[in-house]
């Protein structure tokens, strides 16, 4: 009698990190590492934009700053957890 043998597949590291970069979190979950982490950075994510659609729609069109630094800001968060997923994905255990 054979027993199945689980092969674990290996992760892209540059699809976790794409992931990662365009939604906070998926990649951790794609990899299925740092689970904890990607609830919490799915949660932000979401508060963020809706932070940000709140007060464009607060001040209007007239005053861009805010929603500028709002987005620019999330785009270092999200080069950062891209990176992180990928260094994450080429951790071998």
């Amino acid at each position: 009698m054979k027993r199945a043998v689980k092969t674990k597949t290996k992760k892209s590291p540059k699809f976790a990190a794409i992931l990662n970069f365009l939604f906070w979190g998926i990649g951790y979950l794609y990899l299925e590492k740092k689970t904890e982490e990607a609830f919490y950075l799915i949660v932000s994510y979401f508060l963020v934009w809706i932070f940000s659609l709140w007060v464009l729609t607060l001040l209007g069109s007239l005053d861009f700053a805010v929603i500028y630094w709002i987005i620019f800001w999330s785009f270092w968060v999200s080069i950062y957890v891209g990176y992180d997923a990928y260094r994450t994905a080429k951790v071998k255990k």
